[in-house]
């Protein structure tokens, strides 16, 4: 019987359809290609990542091993370090300089000037603008005097 048989692939999808299909993945491949700005992007990113490493080895700081990691973790803008560092960045900041218990035993301690001066750096590398009141947060703690080599 007729229609017992299976439908030939002509007769289930028009042809037009499949020349529509290709002529669209076709075109958002172009325009992805032409659109792609990652290239600029990352060197402009490693270019910032450089300076701030050059800005820890003169602040006598450690440096990062792979100057790569540091641009595709902060990018050109500082990612989130200089998003929020107004609220976020202090509240990261305050929870990371405390004796490390929770619940009620948790007390800040004195840190070593040094602490901050990495975020500091960072925010002056790539957010300049927000620097002078993450610098007024920074000298609101009490410092203990570490002898560091």
């Amino acid at each position: 019987m007729p229609h017992d048989q299976f439908p030939s692939p002509a007769h289930t999808h028009p042809i037009w359809l499949y020349i529509l299909v290709g002529a669209v993945v076709t075109g958002l491949a172009i325009w992805g290609v032409i659109a792609y700005r990652g290239h600029k992007d990352t060197k402009a990113a490693n270019s910032k990542a450089q300076q701030l490493q050059d800005e820890f080895e003169a602040a006598r700081l450690p440096t990062y091993p792979d100057t790569d990691e540091v641009g595709r973790t902060l990018g050109t803008d500082g990612g989130a370090v200089c998003d929020t560092p107004e609220t976020l960045g202090k509240s990261f900041v305050t929870l990371q300089l405390s004796n490390g218990a929770g619940g009620p035993g948790q007390r800040p301690v004195r840190v070593a000037a040094q602490t901050l001066k990495g975020e500091l750096l960072i925010i002056k590398t790539y957010c300049p603008e927000k620097l002078s009141e993450f610098q007024k947060f920074a000298d609101n703690f009490n410092y203990a005097e570490v002898v560091r080599r």
